[in-house]
């Protein structure tokens, strides 16, 4: 990405030189060269528009899939010991900023789905969402909050890139990033809850994915520190979790053990 930003703004300084170096048929110079504070501008520009077609490639991960006949991955037996370690719903009604709403949004949407997995009560949840949901008066978001990402769902890349698409163009995609990172730690806490019973509904595929989504989270942070220095705070606490390279399900779970507190750490700033 930073290297065809490169390419293009040289292109951009090289053209307006060569101009320079003739007049038009009435003795005037060609467009000036471009200043420092434009070509800062320009790259920005690049940088964001490439930055929203590879959040485009973020991956579905199941870590609490159901299968597209209804049935689920827990067995009966299973459903039975319910999950303690999920979001109480009611931290949505302490929140003030858009950055403390998009994250807990974000944490409450995985933890639904569990309760999905569960078959647990859930109206609480729902509640909290869409009361989070009305505060934001974000359509891109009530969009993508309507779809059950717990069932297979054929559009779901369709249906994520007009949400990626529709953030950048409301100048959301700061919140796009930070909801982002809130929905793969809260994901990947889960799995570290009980590892055991959850990576069973990976495979090595699948597993890869939540590196490549990991990367693609670093990525969009560190690049929009830039506008928003005030990320660079989530960028230092998700700084052990960039160490997740699994190619493998056995990978993913050793490494996901081994950074276990880093992660209890992440989800604890985010709920700051």
């Amino acid at each position: 990405m930073k290297k065809f930003s490169i390419i293009l703004l040289a292109a951009l300084l090289v053209v307006p030189s060569c101009k320079n170096q003739n007049k038009n048929t009435e003795g005037e110079q060609s467009q000036e060269p471009l200043t420092a504070e434009q070509i800062l501008s320009e790259e920005l520009k690049i940088n964001a528009a490439n930055l929203a077609e590879s959040a485009k490639k973020m991956k579905r991960i199941p870590f609490a899939a159901k299968n597209a006949d209804g049935t689920f991955a827990l067995s009966e037996k299973e459903k039975m010991v319910k999950p303690d370690y999920l979001l109480d719903p009611a931290v949505a009604n302490n929140l003030i900023s858009f950055t403390q709403k998009y994250r807990v949004i974000a944490m409450l949407g995985a933890d639904l789905m569990i309760t999905n997995l569960y078959e647990m009560a859930n109206t609480d949840y729902k509640n909290a969402i869409n009361k989070l949901l009305v505060d934001l008066n974000d359509d891109a978001l009530n969009q993508i909050a309507s779809i059950d990402w717990s069932m297979e769902n054929d559009y779901f890349q369709e249906d994520f890139d007009t949400f990626v698409d529709e953030e950048y163009a409301a100048g959301r995609q700061n919140f796009f990033w930070e909801s982002a990172a809130a929905f793969m730690v809260e994901q990947v806490y889960i799995l570290t809850r009980n590892i055991d019973k959850f990576m069973p509904m990976f495979t090595d595929e699948t597993a890869a994915d939540v590196t490549f989504n990991f990367v693609c989270v670093h990525e969009g942070i560190v690049q929009m520190i830039a506008n928003y220095p005030e990320m660079s705070s989530l960028n230092e606490v998700l700084e052990p979790l960039y160490v997740i390279n699994a190619i493998t399900v056995d990978q993913l779970k050793e490494q996901l053990m081994s950074i276990k507190s880093d992660i209890e750490a992440a989800r604890a700033f985010l709920l700051q």
